[in-house]
């Protein structure tokens, strides 16, 4: 079954860029090559990733968050959508995601995708320099099921808290740490991810406290 329910049979061109580039700027490289071909959808993006590609499927979404497409008003909440769907599954044990029509089938802005790439290139490249295994035992079961439900639960706020300045990227950001870890079986870089959640739901205090 391809990813994401579409029909494509492509091979899958995920484990070949992932010896030209570190893995997480490979995704980059991915979207790159879909955008070079003019306008794409979302589903276009997923389906690049290939097969059995859970894992990388859920930084898409984490990444566009952390972008400047962030702006865009609703674009953190569609991709917060994303995140919870694909994290479920990942809790469920599945290798292999699914996401409903409406998200797959939204086209995504050419140009601002492409200067979004552009600015997240020097955070993949430090993230690909930096991982490594260590306290693997962190990602592995049962604590990557519980991994991804924090994703999830964390996504779940996004839409709750888009007026509370930072807190979307705050988000986005923790959950596409505790995903590389994932990705690279990096122990420290997910707790720098769960450290970034615990930061984005302090924002919002902060930013009472300073109001009262």
């Amino acid at each position: 079954m391809p990813i994401c329910g579409t029909g494509s049979q492509k091979k899958n061109p995920w484990p070949d860029r992932m010896t030209e580039a570190g893995p997480i700027t490979s995704i980059l490289d991915l979207v790159d090559t879909r955008l070079a071909d003019g306008p794409v959808d979302a589903r276009a993006l997923f389906d690049a990733l290939g097969r059995a590609a859970l894992v990388p499927a859920l930084i898409l979404p984490a990444m566009l968050i952390v972008s400047p497409l962030s702006a865009v008003p609703l674009f953190s909440s569609i991709c917060g959508l994303a995140i919870i769907i694909i994290a479920v599954q990942g809790a469920w044990g599945r290798a292999q995601p699914w996401l409903p029509g409406f998200v797959l089938n939204r086209l995504l802005p050419t140009q601002g995708t492409q200067r979004a790439v552009a600015a997240m290139r020097r955070l993949t490249g430090w993230l690909d320099r930096i991982s490594r295994r260590r306290l693997s035992f962190l990602v592995g079961r049962p604590f990557d099921r519980l991994l991804y439900l924090i994703c999830a639960l964390a996504a779940a706020c996004i839409p709750f808290l888009e007026l509370v300045p930072m807190s979307s990227t705050t988000i986005g950001t923790g959950v596409l740490l505790i995903a590389v870890g994932i990705l690279t079986r990096d122990g420290l870089i997910v707790l720098g991810g769960l450290a970034g959640l615990l930061i984005a739901f302090s924002l919002p205090v902060y930013f009472i406290s300073t109001i009262v």
